[in-house]
């Protein structure tokens, strides 16, 4: 599991991450968790499970106020976010049409609704 420290330094260092929040009473979570991460491992994005319980400021940091939450980071702004219900097909969407490397990017086609 990561921490909110470890966390916001990959968000400043990593081109795209995937950020899990999560609590060990969820079972959605549980569920949900291994699903997201699979996702980043097969669109090569790196993904942090963070977990409410331990760490309660996370929530005020990515003001989450429910979980499960996913939070799609790209050149360190978030780009995504879906809480409770999460739709795994527009995130694998999403997550496979984010650039992998620091070319321009043009932002009003990426994140406009198909």
């Amino acid at each position: 599991m990561a921490t909110l420290a470890s966390v916001k330094q990959a968000i400043a260092d990593e081109m795209n991450n995937i950020v899990f929040i999560s609590s060990e009473t969820c079972s959605i979570c549980h569920v949900d968790a291994p699903r997201v991460k699979k996702l980043a491992e097969t669109n090569a994005i790196a993904f942090h499970q963070l977990d409410i319980m331990h760490e309660p400021e996370l929530a005020g940091f990515f003001e989450v106020l429910t979980v499960p939450a996913v939070l799609v980071f790209h050149e360190g702004k978030e780009v995504s976010r879906q809480a409770r219900f999460i739709d795994f097909h527009s995130l694998e969407e999403l997550l496979q049409q984010l650039p992998t490397d620091s070319e321009m990017t043009d932002y009003q086609s990426l994140f406009s609704e198909h």
